[in-house]
């Protein structure tokens, strides 16, 4: 029980880390006019099926894995700096909380997706429930980031993460990383030069 408990609250997208003032390249798709209500819930499934297809394999990975080297992997697979970095931040903050709550030590410089996993492993977390949790407040997150970006409702938004069930656990036991993600790799890189930011990425 202990162990559900412990999951729920690392997998909290509200978790103070600083998550919520990232949007993953998602504001400067929504500047464009490329992203909207209407195709979210499309856009959060092809994104599920790539990036978080490869973020499970790699939390995956962290409970068997020598995680330094994974992480110079995953730095390797984003092409984007600003994405790379954001991911890097909420990681080293995620494993500071986590060392400093838990007891625990996590190492330092790790992507999230691997300092989640790790921490997962570490704590006798199951496998599997740590990939889905972590795949669900990661969606609830881009959602959140949403809802500030664009006129969606907490019903319209609540909907989306809920149709998006199917999508999180095909993404959960992927099994090969093919993750082809040019557009937002492209919004990610353009974000600092928005004219007005809500977002650091």
């Amino acid at each position: 029980m202990n162990n559900l408990l412990h999951l729920l609250q690392l997998a909290d997208s509200a978790i103070p880390i600083g998550a919520a003032a990232h949007s993953f390249g998602l504001e400067t798709l929504t500047s464009d006019g490329l992203l909207n209500p209407s195709n979210l819930q499309e856009f959060l499934t092809a994104w599920l099926e790539e990036s978080g297809a490869q973020e499970a394999i790699f939390l995956r990975r962290a409970y068997s894995a020598n995680v330094g080297d994974l992480s110079d992997e995953l730095s390797a697979r984003k092409l984007s700096q600003e994405s790379r970095d954001a991911s890097l931040k909420l990681g080293r903050r995620f494993a500071q909380l986590v060392n400093s709550i838990a007891g625990i030590q996590i190492e330092p410089g790790l992507h999230y997706s691997i300092a989640f996993g790790s921490a997962a492993a570490a704590l006798g977390i199951d496998e599997d429930a740590a990939v889905l949790a972590y795949l669900q407040q990661s969606v609830a997150g881009l959602v959140s980031a949403c809802q500030r970006l664009m006129p969606l409702g907490q019903v319209a938004a609540a909907r989306v993460v809920w149709n998006l069930k199917p999508a999180i656990i095909q993404a959960a036991f992927a099994k090969e990383i093919s993750c082809f993600t040019p557009l937002l790799e492209i919004a990610s890189m353009r974000h600092p030069l928005l004219e007005t930011r809500l977002f650091i990425s």
